[in-house]
């Protein structure tokens, strides 16, 4: 049975960079500073502590809502795939304890069980893990983890030479416009968005979108 919320309940964000050891670490860090300087902008007044960057490689920070802790994890994916970056973040969405004051500045300085909680699913070793992780303690919400991992199996198949034409079928609906981007013929970035399936990703993330705002 899932716990009622207490009033020490938060709603943690945190996320790593998978492989981090073996990027190029100056280039990796500036990027990683990118995407989260790029949340918080967009999430100013949905954020009670911002996304910090930690330790190099991992962030952490406090939503005020599951919708809009959902949709920092989508458009972290988005962003990564606009700019071009070749890394790829694991992630945990999780209510849990912070039993210390907030820090609306910056997400440091804080503790609690779910902070501990959420770093240890953040950095268990299992092979089989998936990149999204979530323990919500909303009922009404099973199966979240199981849609992101379908939207990852879409993901995982995009190469990284495809990433601008990628954002740009998912941010432009009309072929014709994608094509004169490119200089390609309209029937061949159709092709392209099919087998990309760009079409089947825009549905799943559109029903995660209305999901969890359905519960909010």
């Amino acid at each position: 049975m899932i716990q009622k919320l207490k009033n020490t309940d938060h709603l943690i964000l945190m996320g790593d960079v998978i492989d981090s050891t073996h990027k190029d670490q100056p280039k990796l860090a500036s990027q990683l500073a990118d995407l989260v300087a790029y949340i918080n902008n967009k999430y100013i007044e949905e954020t009670l502590s911002p996304l910090t960057i930690t330790l190099g490689d991992e962030f952490q920070g406090i939503s005020k809502s599951i919708k809009f802790g959902v949709n920092s994890i989508l458009d972290l994916e988005e962003e990564g795939i606009k700019r071009g970056f070749d890394f790829k973040l694991h992630y945990v969405l999780l209510e849990g304890a912070i039993e210390t004051k907030i820090n609306h500045e910056i997400a440091h300085g804080m503790m609690g069980e779910g902070l501990t909680r959420a770093r240890n699913i953040l950095t268990e070793k299992k092979r089989s893990r998936n990149r999204f992780r979530f323990e919500l303690r909303d009922e009404k919400l099973p199966g979240l983890e199981n849609l992101f991992e379908v939207l990852d199996g879409i993901v995982s198949q995009w190469k990284l030479a495809d990433f601008k034409l990628i954002y740009d079928m998912i941010t432009i609906s009309n072929d014709s416009v994608v094509g004169e981007k490119y200089n390609k013929d309209r029937s061949l970035i159709w092709r392209r968005r099919k087998t990309l399936m760009i079409k089947e990703y825009l549905l799943l993330k559109t029903f995660i979108q209305e999901y969890v705002s359905s519960y909010e």
